[in-house]
């Protein structure tokens, strides 16, 4: 057998193995997944998108010193994978490592103008290192890149919304939480934000009309703790006892939890 043909026959093992894994993954059968990603990897250690997919999973199970190895094996292998770029942007992300997240976040935007991800990402990168400034016009990019592909995003809407917040611009932050709720008006974080914001205005019944959406809507961003909170303080506000109580023992009877 020639050498072309043999490396041709392997390359098409790896992809049969990568594909089965991926289909695995999406169906949450986390074991066999992993086992078809041994698999792959076995046949060619330096498979970009299986050492993707190695990260992904690994970081399923929290097993984020494998994740990290694999992501960084993963761009380092394919310096022109956008999404290998992109993945280990996150990772240091969400390891809150916001200064080493830029560079491959910043590369993989490089490679692929239209995903919006590396720009929210890179946002919120830069907002963690306390640099508005930089963060902003990088939320205005996303936004209007989302809005040109038909794919507004909730969730850019709120991180942006909330750094306006942050930095006292209410008004903006209004508009951005306006664009949440136009989005998804059941969403949990809008409702949550709009509320504070009505609170911070002194209009309480919209507030608390917001705040008992918010309570309603599932999500995994705004806490029941949080939303007891401006609810009790709405409540009391519009002298509803009652409820203002209600309201204030579910807040201190919730757990602390840090949002994300």
């Amino acid at each position: 057998m020639g050498y072309a043909l043999f490396f041709l026959l392997l390359a098409g093992g790896v992809e049969e193995h990568y594909a089965r894994a991926n289909r695995l993954f999406e169906q949450q059968k986390f074991a066999e997944a992993n086992q078809a990603l041994d698999e792959a990897l076995a046949a060619d250690p330096n498979h970009a998108a299986s050492l993707t997919l190695k990260g992904k999973l690994a970081m399923a199970f929290e097993r984020f010193d494998i994740a990290r190895l694999a992501f960084e094996r993963a761009a380092q292998v394919a310096p022109g994978n956008a999404h290998a770029q992109f993945m280990l942007g996150f990772f240091y992300y969400f390891e809150n490592d916001f200064r080493k997240a830029l560079a491959p976040l910043r590369r993989a935007r490089e490679l692929n103008h239209r995903d919006p991800r590396p720009l929210l990402y890179e946002a919120m990168a830069q907002e963690g290192l306390a640099r508005p400034e930089l963060a902003i016009p990088l939320y205005e990019r996303t936004t209007e890149l989302e809005q040109s592909l038909g794919h507004p995003s909730a969730e850019t809407h709120t991180a942006y919304g909330r750094l306006l917040y942050t930095l006292g611009r209410r008004e903006d932050a209004g508009k951005q939480f306006a664009q949440v709720l136009e989005i998804d008006p059941q969403s949990r974080d809008g409702n949550y934000e709009m509320g504070r914001l009505h609170l911070d205005g002194g209009r309480w019944k919209e507030a608390a009309l917001h705040g008992e959406k918010a309570l309603k809507a599932q999500g995994m961003g705004t806490t029941d703790r949080q939303i007891h909170f401006l609810l009790a303080r709405a409540y009391g506000k519009l002298g509803d006892k009652e409820l203002a109580e209600a309201h204030k023992r579910k807040f201190e009877a919730s757990p602390v939890t840090l949002r994300r």
